[in-house]
C-alpha cells in the first residue's frame, strides 16, 4: 500500500506581497483495469498571472478526474493519451476563465502528472518541477524541470503551442516518460524547492534529501503524522533563505502489506 503525504507552504515573496500561495497539489488513490493506482497532480501558478492560484487548483483536479474517469488500460497510457488529457485540463480552464471573467493567461500554470501501480507507472509534466523516484534502490529524475534561457521563465500548460507534438509524436513541451516494475517511492516538487533538491550539473536529484524524507515516511506509523513536519521543513528558515517562492513537496512511499500487519501485531 501507499503511504502518501503532501504539502503546499507559501513563499516569503508571496507573504510579503500579501499575494495568496499559487501551488496546488492532489492525490486520488483509484481502482483502474483491477489495478491499485496512485494519481498524483501537481501546479504551480505562474507568479505573474493574477488567478494562477485558481488555475493551479482547476487543473490538477481537473486532471485527475479525467484520468479516473478514463481509466485507462495501464499499458496504453503513451504521450498521446496524456496530452489528450492535458487538452481537456486546457479547455477546462478556457471555461474557468469565462467563468471568472479572465484572460486564460491570467491562470497560468504549470502541470504534472504520476501515475503508479504495482508493476509500473507513468510520470508527465509540462512546466518546471520535477518527479523524483527510487527505483530498486536507484533515485532517479523521471521528469526534468522545463526551464528557458533567462531564470523563472518556463512553460506553462495555457501557453500557446505547450502541447504541440509533430508527425512523429515528438513534443517540444509536454514530458512523458514510463517506467516497468515495481516503484519503491515517489517525490513530486515544484519550482520553488528545484534549486534546492536538484543537481543541474549533472541532471540529477539530492540522494541525502530525498533518501532522508523516504525514511521518515516509511518509519512513520500513520502517515498524517508527516503533515505537520512536512509543513515546518517548507517552512523553515533554512528553506526559506534559500527560496522565496511558494513550494510543494509530494512523496509517497511503498509500505509491503503483509509486513506493515506483521509490523502492527502485538507479540
Amino acid at each position: 500500500m501507499w503511504a502518501v503525504v503532501s504539502a503546499s507552504v507559501i513563499g516569503t515573496s508571496h507573504e510579503a506581497s500579501a499575494t495568496i500561495c499559487q501551488d496546488s497539489c492532489h492525490v486520488l488513490r483509484s481502482r483502474i483495469a483491477e489495478n491499485d493506482v496512485l494519481l498524483i497532480a501537481v501546479s504551480d501558478g505562474a507568479g505573474s498571472a493574477s488567478h494562477s492560484h485558481i488555475g493551479s487548483s482547476e487543473s490538477v483536479q481537473h486532471l485527475l478526474r479525467v484520468v479516473n474517469r478514463d481509466a485507462p488500460e495501464l499499458s496504453e497510457i503513451d504521450a498521446n493519451k496524456v496530452k489528450g488529457w492535458f487538452q481537456e485540463v486546457l479547455e477546462h480552464l478556457v471555461g474557468v476563465a469565462d467563468r471568472e471573467s479572465v484572460a486564460l493567461g491570467d491562470l497560468a500554470c504549470t502541470l504534472l502528472l504520476a501515475a503508479v501501480w504495482p508493476n509500473g507507472a507513468a510520470f508527465a509534466q509540462v512546466g518546471d518541477g520535477a518527479w523524483i523516484v527510487d527505483k530498486g534502490g536507484q533515485l532517479i529524475s523521471a521528469t526534468w524541470p522545463d526551464v528557458g534561457e533567462y531564470a523563472n521563465v518556463t512553460v506553462f500548460v495555457t501557453t500557446k503551442g505547450a502541447l504541440h507534438m509533430d508527425e512523429e509524436g515528438n513534443a517540444a513541451h509536454l514530458q512523458f516518460r514510463r517506467l516497468d516494475g515495481p516503484i519503491d517511492a515517489i517525490a513530486g516538487i515544484s519550482d520553488g524547492l528545484q534549486s534546492l533538491v536538484l543537481d543541474f550539473a549533472c541532471k540529477c536529484p539530492s540522494e541525502p534529501f530525498f533518501r532522508k524524507i523516504f525514511d521518515h515516511l516509511r518509519a512513520a506509523d500513520d502517515e498524517t503524522q508527516m503533515i505537520a513536519p512536512l509543513h515546518q521543513l517548507l517552512a523553515s528558515d533554512v528553506i526559506n533563505s534559500r527560496t522565496d517562492d511558494d513550494k510543494t513537496l509530494v512523496v509517497g512511499v511503498w509500505r509491503d502489506t503483509a509486513a506493515a500487519l506483521c509490523d502492527g501485531t502485538p507479540e
